[in-house]
């Protein structure tokens, strides 16, 4: 599901993951890394992902919105906006014995993509999962 998309962007929901509300953000240059932008798109990009990160933050009722970009799989810049909610959190901390105080997000988010395969029930309920992303594309609709 297409959330956001501009003449620089699109942003949408992760295909191959089942958790609400990863998103990636795909550059329509095709350009590979931020280093390439130009200052116009640089700033374009920014502020979209801020948008997005505000908007995840409050349909999601994210506690942290963790916003990664690795392209190596695919060259091409992309983003990937992962919603760390409580519930997500509480979870990754019931498999792992994970310590509450110090949340090692990186392995969270590891954990969450292995966890939650785009064939796996997405955690929570499906009906509030749509109602979210409509959320989020509204409140990216509004500017």
């Amino acid at each position: 599901m297409i959330v956001f998309e501009d003449a620089w962007v699109t942003l949408e929901q992760a295909d191959f993951c089942s958790v609400p509300g990863y998103l990636v953000m795909r550059l329509k240059s095709g350009v590979e890394s931020m280093g390439d932008l130009e200052p116009e798109t640089a700033s374009h990009v920014g502020q979209v992902l801020s948008r997005a990160a505000r908007a995840l933050e409050a349909a999601a009722g994210a506690e942290r919105v963790y916003i990664l970009t690795f392209a190596e799989i695919d060259r091409r810049l992309h983003f990937h906006l992962f919603p760390r909610t409580r519930e997500i959190k509480s979870a990754f901390l019931a498999a792992t014995g994970g310590d509450p105080a110090a949340v090692n997000g990186p392995l969270l988010f590891e954990w969450a993509r292995e966890s939650y395969p785009a064939d796996r029930p997405p955690p929570g309920d499906r009906d509030s999962a749509g109602a979210m992303l409509r959320s989020v594309a509204a409140r990216l609709a509004d500017g």
